[in-house]
């Protein structure tokens, strides 16, 4: 080279030597740190993906730090109903005990009573005592608030919020039902018999809650039998009433006003007869004379009964009688008067017209209704005949022996519900609902609406902020207040509620604090069991799924970020090798043109 104003081979070099000062530098940031990327030039799409991966790492360990707290929560919830489910049980046993009165002095009965006080003062301690970080979990503070108007609470006997978790900015979730078909009971038709069972029957009675038989006499009315089939409930699970006759009735219709005349057909009587092969026919009959009187004549003919007015007349022979005047006459014709009761229209002053006539109709039987004592497809009734005669039928005409119920068919905010007797449920991402309707508004069409406004406890386990991440749990209130059912309270088991060891009687029956104990335990461990499918079905299933996306998004955001040390140190010797020989080789390139010294001299 014989240039020296430019220098080429040494601004190469100079540029080299940069170079591999920065990629040392680079090699030697990513050892110490252990990161990859620790600036946005390293690598901008590495720093994007690796900072949305940490943020939603980020988010999962605190999903599953959640769902954990939440497990504690439940399981705080659920030790105490176990010790109240505990606390019942040994209610039960205590009063099951007291019962055998005919083994135990008025003192053990006492002191049973005063074991059974105890329990339930221990019961609303448990309710009012169980807290979690200082809230309260079973005394009602976490149940959920609804409002309803007057007309939508008097459609349901019972409304149970599991789960509701409240989106947008209303803050409230809106439950719309509406009854599709209505629930039936499992039920059977008996038709009167004239003269009452034609022999000694035994019948088989079956239903929901167990079988017996009942022993009918010969000629048995149907109120004997209502009787017979009523004694059985309680056992059985079937009711039977009855649907009394309905006499025949008619009318004699005369031109004019005031002047007709209603016929009630009376042969039934306080009988359950009340269709008759004879009818009644009532004929006004001109006697063709002047001044003639007025009569009434009575003819069975066989096939009807026809009583006939001769009706009076004037001495022009004309018609004088009135309506009021017949029916005066019939009424106390011995004969007509004891299958026929007339009453005349209005004041009855109108006179009747020769040959008008009416006959009586529409007279129906009385008939037998057994059906069982609740709805739904667990419901049924079953009759076996097992000596005698007894005709059941499901709609009158159809013969059957036995008879199931269906449940109810319901829209729950635009979705099918989950019927089960008169209960329609739902379970959504939103809502977890469900609502019993009472027997009067088991009808198609019936709508009911609720809006639940607050309350309930509410779990961010999931990484989105949403119905989708979140689950709501409503427990209420678990005390003596609450818990029973439609048998009653389980405060009133209490030496002054009215129905303790104390107060059994034959108007107070101890079955009925049995089945209030019944249905208090069957509610806490329906509570139980819902609090337990959630811990092991969502909380405990959603923990190890969060933990297995942990680990893998977890080694995707390393091999974006993290440094490999086995590659960056293999990176850092070349780095160092390329800067030391950077040096050397700048250094003989800043000597080159010193050479050209040489041709001057």
């Amino acid at each position: 080279m014989t240039r020296i104003n430019t220098n080429v081979a040494s601004l190469r070099g100079l540029r080299s030597l940069n170079r591999a000062n920065q990629a040392l530098d680079t090699s030697l940031a990513r050892l110490s740190t252990g990161l990859q990327i620790n600036s946005g030039k390293d690598n901008p799409s590495g720093l994007i993906a690796g900072e949305t991966l940490r943020a939603q790492i980020t988010t999962i360990e605190q999903s599953i730090s959640n769902s954990t707290r939440a497990n504690n929560v439940i399981s705080t919830a659920d030790a105490a109903l176990g010790e109240v489910s505990g606390l019942l049980n040994q209610i039960r046993g205590l009063v099951q005990e007291g019962l055998n009165d005919g083994a135990l002095s008025q003192n053990e009965i006492e002191a049973n009573q005063l074991q059974i006080d105890a329990a339930l003062s221990a019961i609303n301690r448990i309710s009012a005592n169980t807290t979690f970080a200082g809230d309260k979990l079973i005394d009602g503070s976490q149940a959920f608030r609804t409002e309803q108007t007057a007309g939508d609470a008097a459609e349901l006997n019972d409304l149970q919020i599991n789960s509701a978790v409240f989106a947008g900015t209303s803050g409230q979730v809106l439950i719309d039902a509406e009854v599709t078909t209505a629930a039936t009971q499992g039920s059977l038709t008996y038709d009167f018999v004239s003269g009452g069972l034609a022999s000694d029957t035994t019948l088989e009675i079956g239903g929901s809650q167990g079988t017996d038989v009942v022993f009918l006499g010969a000629g048995s009315s149907l109120d004997n039998i209502v009787s017979a089939i009523s004694a059985l409930s309680d056992v059985t699970g079937v009711e039977v009433s009855k649907t009394d006759a309905v006499a025949a009735s008619g009318s004699v219709a005369s031109t004019g006003s005031t002047n007709d005349l209603t016929l009630a057909d009376i042969r039934v009587g306080s009988g359950d007869q009340g269709s008759f092969t004879q009818d009644i026919q009532v004929t006004y009959a001109d006697p063709g004379t002047s001044n003639a009187a007025l009569s009434v004549s009575y003819d069975d003919t066989g096939a009807d009964i026809v009583i006939t007015v001769n009706l009076a007349t004037g001495g022009a022979g004309s018609i004088t009688s009135t309506a009021a005047e017949v029916a005066s006459a019939i009424n106390a014709d011995a004969s007509a008067s004891a299958v026929v009761s007339v009453a005349a229209e209005g004041a009855g002053t109108g006179v009747v017209e020769a040959g008008a006539s009416g006959t009586t109709s529409g007279g129906a039987d009385g008939f037998l209704t057994i059906q069982s004592s609740d709805f739904g497809s667990d419901e049924f009734v079953d009759i076996n005949v097992l000596q005698g005669t007894f005709a059941t039928t499901l709609d009158g005409s159809t013969a059957a022996t036995r008879s199931e119920g269906t449940d109810i068919e319901a829209i729950i905010n635009g979705q099918s519900a989950q019927g089960r007797g008169l209960r329609a449920s739902i379970t959504t991402l939103q809502v977890d609902a469900a609502l019993t309707f009472e027997a009067t508004a088991n009808t198609a069409g019936t709508t009911t609406a609720v809006t639940v406004v607050g309350g309930g406890s509410l779990f961010q386990i999931g990484q989105e902020v949403n119905a989708a991440g979140q689950i709501s749990i409503g427990i209420e209130a678990v005390n003596t207040a609450r818990l029973g059912g439609v048998s009653g309270k389980l405060f009133e088991l209490s030496t002054s509620g009215g129905k303790s060891l104390l107060d059994v009687s034959s108007s107070n029956p101890g079955s009925g604090l049995v089945s209030i104990i019944d249905e208090a335990i069957n509610r806490v461990t329906s509570l139980r069991g819902r609090l337990g499918a959630l811990q092991k079905n969502v909380i405990e299933t959603n923990i190890s799924t969060l933990g297995v996306a942990l680990e893998n998004i977890t080694e995707a955001r390393s091999q974006i970020v993290d440094t490999d040390f086995a590659q960056e140190t293999a990176n850092l010797t070349r780095s160092q090798i390329l800067s030391q020989s950077g040096l050397s080789t700048l250094a003989i390139a800043n000597q080159n043109p010193s050479q050209v010294l040489s041709l001057l001299g």
